[in-house]
């Protein structure tokens, strides 16, 4: 969870104009405003690194949680509508769809997860899971933005 919202949060902080867009297009705001875009982005890396840190998992998982289902719930009732909105989630680009809420319903299952721990984890595990979950992010960002970018796709009808 620290790792992801880290990562989703830099690139909204370094270029807000894409979730100021996105706002407005998913009827959250009538006009752009990119510091609301910086802030958010600068509340999803400050809760990743709560959670990174925190002794007591609980608060800043909980507020991972509230986040999420906020967001699922936006890009849930846009993509019932018919919409496809360019979201800036983790700045590539990417388009919602229905995809985009599962895997969103998937990560508010890990965060229920990480907030519910009973027993604070220890030093060991908390380095191990920030290194496992770094990789995972790094290879859905990977992924998520081949899949924008398209690379190596070769267009053979011209």
């Amino acid at each position: 969870m620290a790792a992801l919202f880290v990562a989703s949060g830099v690139p909204k902080i370094r270029k807000p104009f894409g979730l100021a867009l996105a706002l407005v297009r998913f009827g959250i705001t009538r006009r752009v405003r990119p510091g609301l875009g910086r802030l958010l982005g600068a509340v999803e890396v400050a809760v990743g690194i709560a959670v990174a840190l925190s002794p007591n998992l609980l608060p800043p998982a909980g507020a991972a949680v509230l986040l999420l289902i906020a967001f699922t719930a936006v890009v849930a009732r846009s993509v019932a509508a018919g919409q496809s909105v360019e979201c800036a989630c983790f700045g590539t680009g990417e388009t919602t769809s229905w995809a985009t809420v599962v895997r969103n319903v998937v990560l508010i299952g890990v965060a229920l997860y990480v907030a519910l721990t009973p027993a604070a984890p220890t030093i060991d595990q908390r380095i191990s899971g920030l290194l496992i979950g770094t990789l995972i992010t790094c290879g859905y960002l990977l992924i998520s933005t081949m899949a924008t970018l398209k690379p190596f796709s070769v267009r053979l009808d011209k």
